[in-house]
Parts: structure tokens; C-alpha cells; sequence
């Protein structure tokens, strides 16, 4: 659900949509760029039959269309979709996607159901909370979820006391199997107690699970992942389970991969 606290207006606009500017284009290509559903997802509606072109049933996912075709999926005609781009606070147990063999709350359930094709951006472990950023924008996901340049931010909380001296190792880079060279860009002591410590790190680039390979190698008793920050994307005081529209700046700064 939305936060009572509205942080930053909505940000509009359509880029690429349905009268974008290929005058021709794929069918599932046409259904994915307005934002309805992924490439795959776009090409299976169009195989099962839900779509129609000009009044006829289409089962060709790469039949050409053009921006004065009339399509229709399920009978409702397909119209361009506003862009929204959220941030969402999804909390600890709440899977991104389904997991087999498990029955698991989806962040789908914590979404606006008026808003077609949000997905997130990337992925959170069903027992990492923090902030996940939301789309309807393919090519503004994949940018917030792999670029190279943005900075990702987590606390993160291991059993017992983690010495200086580690804290030091943590921040020269550790080597991790199939990942390479972990390097934070910022690593700090939170907090230090007998039973737990609270360390914070930022890290650039999306290498899946590199925070628990990291504490792996390290052997660490890895308690929690918390992120608070994707580029100048913050969590602030978003409660869990809430979610917030970005502004237009914060948009335009993932899209540009600003830290």
C-alpha cells in the first residue's frame, strides 16, 4: 500500500509505446514496450490466444503492426501505459518472484493493482528487507538492477563482535568463489556488541548474493540483510510494506547510473 507521506509526484510519460517511432514492429516486441508484460510474457499471451489485431484473432508473436493497428488483449484495448516508478520498503519473508516448492507472500500483494506490467527492478532474497525499486519500465529495471555504477547500500547484521581489523579487510576487497574480487566502495561500524554487529557497506554492481558469499568466505554468522539506498535512491522512513512514487530526479538519476 502507498505511504500516508507523499515523498515526490507522480512521473509520467510514455518512452517507446505503442506510437513510438518504429512505424513497424513485432507483435510481443509492441505488447512489452507499452509496458502490458515482459517480452516473454507479451509472447505467450499472443500463443495462447488472448490477442487480437485489427479485430482477428493473432497467434504470431512477431506478426508486424503498425502504430494505426487496433489491439486488443483478453478484448480490452491495449493503450499506452503511464511509466511509474516506485520504491517500495519489502519486508523480511516477502518473495520478488515465486519459489518452487514454497508458499510465500509475493511484493506483488504490497503493489497498486491499477498499474499494469510493475516488476521489480532486480531482486531482494525472500530474507533480505529493504529497498526494492518498482517498474513498468524494462530498460529503466535493468539499469537500477545491473548497472555497474550504482552504488547499493545495506546494513547488515553477523553474530558476535567484528574486530577493526576486519572491518580493515572487508574494505581492501575480498576474493569470493565465481564472483571475483568483492570491493565496497564504504564500509562502516554501525554498532558492536557481544551478540551481534552492525556493519554498513556499499557496493557497486549487481552480482547476485555477494553479500552472503562475502560474510562465506569470511565466515561470518550472516544474521540479516537490510538495503537503504540504490543510487540516490533512499529508503528514508518508508515503513515496511509501504511504497512511495519516486521523483523525477531520483528517475533520472538511476537511468543515468548516478551513485
Amino acid at each position: 500500500m502507498p505511504d500516508d507521506k507523499r515523498y515526490s509526484d507522480d512521473v509520467g510519460g510514455v518512452e517507446g509505446g505503442l506510437h513510438g517511432d518504429a512505424p513497424r514492429r513485432g507483435l510481443a516486441r509492441t505488447i512489452a514496450k507499452v509496458g502490458y508484460a515482459t517480452r516473454r510474457q507479451a509472447e505467450e499471451m499472443v500463443r495462447s490466444g488472448r490477442v487480437t489485431v485489427d479485430g482477428r484473432r493473432e497467434l504470431d508473436p512477431g506478426a508486424t503492426v503498425t502504430p494505426e493497428s487496433m489491439i486488443a488483449i483478453d478484448d480490452h484495448q491495449l493503450i499506452d501505459v503511464i511509466r511509474t516508478y516506485l520504491a517500495l520498503h519489502k519486508p523480511e519473508g516477502i518473495a520478488v518472484a515465486p519459489v518452487i516448492g514454497h508458499r510465500v507472500r509475493l511484493v506483488t500483494e504490497l503493489l497498486p493493482r491499477d498499474t499494469p506490467g510493475l516488476r521489480a527492478a532486480g531482486r531482494l532474497d525472500t530474507a533480505t528487507s529493504g529497498l526494492l525499486l518498482v517498474s513498468n519500465d524494462s530498460e529503466w529495471n535493468a539499469a537500477a538492477a545491473g548497472g555497474d555504477d550504482l552504488e547499493k547500500e545495506y546494513l547488515i547484521r553477523v553474530g558476535g563482535p567484528v574486530t577493526d581489523a576486519l572491518i580493515d579487510v572487508i574494505g581492501a576487497g575480498v576474493t569470493a568463489p565465481k564472483l571475483g574480487l568483492l570491493k565496497p566502495e564504504l564500509v562502516a561500524l554501525e554498532s558492536r556488541e557481544d551478540s551481534a554487529t552492525t556493519i554498513r557497506i556499499a557496493l557497486r554492481g549487481g552480482k547476485v548474493r555477494q553479500l552472503r558469499s562475502l560474510c562465506t568466505v569470511l565466515r561470518l554468522d550472516l544474521q540479516a540483510v537490510h538495503r537503504v539506498r540504490v543510487g540516490p535512491v533512499l529508503l528514508g522512513g518508508l515503513k515496511p510494506g509501504r511504497y512511495r512514487h519516486l521523483s523525477r530526479d531520483e528517475v533520472e538519476g538511476i537511468r543515468r547510473g548516478t551513485a
